[in-house]
């Protein structure tokens, strides 16, 4: 297998794949969507999430995201809590070559991207969204926004190419 080399995209503020906004704020319907909701009811919202992310992935064959996709939806959910109250969902869908994980929150804020002081024990979260990612973005909606990180997915195995 050869490694697909990740292609950035620049993140400007309520942009996100023409594809994802109309999947998002419409009833996901199609084989290529999930949805968690009622996040947080058993009091551990970003286990949920963990757990979720990783069942899903798994069904859908991407368990070799999973390990990254976990820590972003981790991330986004942890950052919903601390900074817009219990998140209203956990969407995640994978179109063509996309792996999308998105989080709906009730704050019309954007997140922040900071630098956090070295000794700091927390304000690194979209570091490592930037980082882990090929985009990552928010979008403001009606109550709310919806902040969303994308993943670029293996080709098939009959796509792939031998080195």
């Amino acid at each position: 297998m050869t490694a697909q080399p990740v292609r950035r995209q620049a993140v400007i503020r309520g942009e996100a794949p023409w594809w994802l906004l109309p999947s998002v704020e419409a009833a996901l319907c199609g084989p290529a969507g999930a949805e968690l909701r009622e996040l947080g009811h058993t009091g551990a919202p970003v286990k949920e999430a963990r757990d979720f992310t990783a069942q899903t992935l798994t069904a859908w064959g991407l368990a070799e995201l999973s390990a990254d996709a976990r820590l972003v939806v981790s991330e986004l959910v942890t950052n919903a809590l601390r900074h817009a109250g219990p998140p209203q969902g956990v969407r995640l869908l994978h179109r063509s070559a996309h792996l999308v994980c998105a989080v709906l929150d009730s704050a019309d804020h954007p997140p922040i991207l900071t630098t956090a002081d070295h000794f700091a024990e927390s304000g690194r979260g979209l570091w490592l969204i930037d980082t882990l990612c090929s985009s990552w973005g928010w979008h403001p909606l009606p109550h709310g926004k919806l902040v969303w990180a994308s993943f670029p997915t293996p080709l098939p195995s009959h796509h792939r190419t031998s080195a």
